[in-house]
């Protein structure tokens, strides 16, 4: 029985290992949505989607050193920001994650092909020093839920 234990363990332990979410997480950020949102825009530029409850936000395209891009038909890859605003209230997590597009020969498409950890890092550290540079988050309530 002993066996069986050790071995329940083990695939605990690896299920858990295998849950870790790609990209980058800012952990408990103290600041209220709206900072949050100012801080990403600030970092990121130009906003290409915002989500319906404005806590997802998407970039315009930009190349590998995070500049700006006008895709044309000679661009043949292309990468995008999502930053994400988890949790329901104060202190929130933000994941940032970067996704890298390739254009396929045969169709002309651009295909997802991955996420960049570095860039999203970067990315992510960009936004963190933002929000450091916004005012000390305030004893206010968030715009959302108030009570």
């Amino acid at each position: 029985m002993n066996w069986m234990k050790k071995l329940g363990v083990l695939c605990a332990g690896l299920y858990l290992v295998g849950c870790q979410t790609s990209g980058y997480m800012i952990e408990e950020s103290n600041y209220s949505v709206k900072q949050h949102r100012i801080a990403i825009t600030q970092a990121m530029g130009p906003i290409n989607t915002v989500s319906a409850n404005g806590r997802e936000l998407t970039s315009v395209y930009h190349d590998r050193s995070l500049k700006n891009i006008e895709v044309t038909p000679k661009v043949k890859e292309r990468y995008y920001t999502k930053a994400i605003i988890l949790g329901p209230r104060r202190p929130y997590r933000v994941s940032v994650v970067v996704k890298a597009e390739e254009r396929d020969p045969d169709t002309g498409r651009f295909m997802e092909v991955g996420i960049e950890e570095d860039l999203s890092r970067r990315r992510a550290l960009s936004i963190l020093q933002m929000l450091n540079q916004s005012p000390a988050p305030s004893g206010i309530f968030d715009e959302e839920m108030p009570f």
